[in-house]
């Protein structure tokens, strides 16, 4: 977060409405400057929300406990604003006042600008390793479980909670906040919810979301809404408004977040990139015959050979080492 610049027409908005702040604040209020007050406030719609904006900021620190460094900011704002009083009142009375405004407005800047950082909605970023499950505790209570090889960057702010799903798949435990959604981008598909229990997964050119427990909404490209209710999976492909509804079993927990791998039906190609997830030695797929073959069956996740093994048994699929990895092709 920067300051505007200060030679622009928003730096002087801002710069008048922290000096208003800060001598409404202080009771340094003469009937004259509150007429002045009063005059500059109704002239401008944009000096009423800089001023709710600079009074909103100053309150904060009185609301909530700040970081030593925003405290200290506050007092060096005090204690300049009473020197430059004293200053006013020992010297020629337009120098004095041009030094409070200065001084004042300068200080009252240096600590909005300090809680506008603090303010800032901060990113975050949290991935796992091959092989790693991940839980990440938020700072509202909620939870995210990150599936091996995955990646979330958290962005909150007071009005909303974003997390953008970069690769591989989370499930979300929400806590409820009715007053600011919590809202996952993976793709081009937003998932909007306040209070539930979720998974989202980005995997071969398509966002998976199922739900586990309560409400939630998937935003398309197009913006048109798809809600989904408890036991149900939204599958879209990327960069495709159209997208269908399966069904979950919300009985137990995802397998995977206990170290199995289970596929029902899956295409090989789907079950290969989760089984990749967990070793450092990937399989491929030598052909597209191959990537098409479905496939069911639970392994344990990592046990790659264990998995290929299984596949090869039941499926028409055989295994080649090539180039030092397996690679699997249709039979």
């Amino acid at each position: 977060m920067s300051a505007p610049e200060s030679q622009s027409p928003e730096f002087a908005c801002f710069e008048a409405a922290a000096l208003w702040c800060v001598r409404l604040c202080e009771g340094q209020m003469t009937s004259a400057a509150r007429v002045e007050f009063t005059r500059w406030l109704t002239s401008d719609p944009r000096h009423r929300a800089a001023f709710d904006r600079a009074v909103a900021a100053w309150e904060d620190v009185h609301a909530v406990e700040a970081t030593p460094e925003l405290l200290a900011l506050r007092v060096e704002a005090l204690d300049s604003l009473r020197r430059t009083q004293r200053a006013r009142a020992a010297g020629p009375p337009l120098l004095g006042m041009r030094m409070t405004w200065v001084l004042a407005a300068s200080v009252i800047i240096a600590v909005l600008v300090g809680i506008g950082f603090w303010w800032y909605p901060h990113l975050q970023q949290f991935s796992s390793g091959i092989g790693e499950r991940r839980t990440v505790a938020l700072n509202d209570g909620s939870a995210v479980l990150l599936d091996a090889s995955s990646e979330v960057r958290v962005r909150y702010s007071r009005a909303l909670r974003e997390l953008h799903l970069r690769r591989g798949r989370a499930e979300f435990k929400v806590a409820k906040d009715a007053r600011r959604p919590f809202v996952v981008y993976a793709g081009d598909r937003e998932i909007v919810a306040t209070g539930t229990m979720f998974s989202v997964e980005i995997i071969q050119k398509e966002i998976r979301v199922a739900l586990y427990e309560g409400h939630l909404s998937v935003v398309g490209p197009d913006r048109a809404r798809t809600p989904l209710a408890a036991g149900q999976e939204l599958i879209a492909p990327v960069s495709r408004s159209q997208s269908h509804i399966a069904a979950v079993n919300t009985l137990r927990a995802p397998s995977w977040t206990g170290g199995l791998l289970e596929f029902v039906d899956e295409p090989l190609a789907t079950a290969v990139e989760r089984v990749n997830r967990y070793t450092r030695k990937p399989i491929s797929i030598g052909d597209a015959a191959a990537a098409n073959v479905h496939i069911s069956g639970v392994f344990a996740a990592g046990d790659t050979r264990a998995f290929i093994e299984g596949v090869t048994a039941v499926s028409p699929v055989r295994a080649e080492v090539r180039g030092g990895r397996e690679v699997l092709f249709r039979r």
